[in-house]
């Protein structure tokens, strides 16, 4: 399985996608507006409308202190003994934010429960799954694969 940085790349877009959109180019990175309508730039950053260009680097350590973010954010939802879940729910802050995962009250029971996958089920259960329903499926992979064992 892939590590967080490098599935969050992929999930937000990596540099050959971008390319194929027209958002990075001269070996720069440039903003657009995510399907939820916000000013974005690299991997999923929030930026301003005025933002100016990023190199690679600036981007991966963008996204390196929004992952950092991200993880503190999941842990005050739940720390989980499972590292996987943990990611699942860092990932999770990462695309709908802490907010918007603090909502899945059912789905935290199960977890605090060590039911995975009612946690999964509970997860499936949402409109964001209805959205983006093969970055969720992921995470639903790897909490029913927990419940498994």
């Amino acid at each position: 399985m892939r590590n967080l940085n490098e599935r969050i790349k992929l999930n937000e877009g990596t540099i050959e996608y971008q390319t194929s959109q027209g958002i990075f180019f001269d070996n720069m990175f440039h903003r657009y507006k995510c399907t939820e309508g916000f000013w974005t730039i690299g991997y999923g950053h929030r930026c301003l409308s005025n933002t100016e260009p990023i190199s690679i680097s600036e981007a991966d350590h963008l996204l390196l202190l929004d992952i950092t973010s991200a993880r503190e954010s999941a842990l005050k939802l739940h720390n989980d003994e499972h590292q996987s879940v943990n990611d699942v729910l860092t990932e999770s802050v990462f695309q709908i934010g802490y907010v918007g995962l603090s909502k899945f009250k059912k789905m935290f029971k199960a977890l605090k429960a060590g039911d995975y996958f009612e946690a999964a089920n509970e997860m499936q259960n949402s409109r964001w799954f209805r959205q983006t329903p093969n970055r969720v499926q992921i995470h639903l992979n790897v909490l029913r694969h927990i419940g498994e064992k």
